[in-house]
């Protein structure tokens, strides 16, 4: 009896299907930093971006600007001169002192056939990325590509002499802002699931940049419309 017990848990172990994981790396921590006001770099960026199916999200050392990974091609947006342009060979000592990445060799594509608000925008991506098998209550990377109604974007631009600390009107960070409409884009986006906080603004999930032309910016505010992709990591199932 126990022969055949052996046996049936050796078929059974051998016949289940694990989906393989996408593994998230951070760097710094948002809220340590608000609260100790430390912007100093964390990680070397060539360090962190290494691979060509490398995509990440961030901020520069002493939130002089943003960083933006598209495949392995960086976008760093110094806000000195606002929301110009980007430069995409990384300085030898320039650091992060926010980072979220993740690698993807595949992606899986899902149309958006309505305008949804950042709401809805967000639950939709739920929605799907729970249907293709990713597992929601882990951080995971996604993608929309297309023309979007609204985007509200920013570039920081260094410290904010008029930030008290944590709790007052002013943000840490000075930074120029810019709305735009029916606007043809990229967005670079992390879910962080229960890990708020880490590399996205206190209280929320989510860290989205958008690619815009040849410039990186970090996403405020989203309205896409039906005329987006939704890219989400392809699940590869060994058995």
């Amino acid at each position: 009896m126990n022969k055949y017990i052996l046996l049936l848990t050796l078929f059974i172990a051998s016949n289940i299907v694990v989906a393989e994981e996408i593994k998230v790396k951070s760097y710094g921590h948002f809220k340590k930093m608000i609260h100790m006001r430390n912007t100093d770099g964390v990680i070397n960026l060539k360090m962190a971006v290494t691979d060509e199916n490398s995509y990440a999200v961030g901020a520069i050392q002493n939130g002089v600007g943003e960083i933006t990974v598209l495949n392995g091609k960086t976008y760093l947006d110094y806000g000195d001169d606002g929301i110009g342009h980007s430069i995409h060979t990384i300085p030898a000592n320039e650091k992060a002192v926010l980072l979220a990445t993740s690698n993807v060799e595949k992606w899986q594509s899902v149309k958006i056939e309505k305008s949804l608000s950042k709401e809805k925008l967000f639950k939709m991506i739920l929605s799907k990325a729970k249907k293709v098998g990713l597992d929601i209550n882990k951080p995971f990377p996604f993608l929309l590509e297309g023309k979007f109604n609204n985007l509200h974007i920013h570039v920081i631009n260094g410290k904010n002499p008029k930030f008290e600390g944590h709790g007052g009107k002013e943000k840490m960070f000075k930074m120029t802002k810019e709305m735009r409409e029916h606007q043809a884009a990229i967005i670079v986006g992390f879910y962080s699931a229960a890990s708020q906080g880490i590399y996205t603004h206190p209280g929320e999930s989510w860290h989205l940049h958008a690619i815009i032309d040849d410039i990186g910016a970090h996403v405020d505010e989203i309205y896409s419309s039906d005329k987006v992709i939704l890219k989400l990591p392809h699940i590869e199932i060994n058995e």
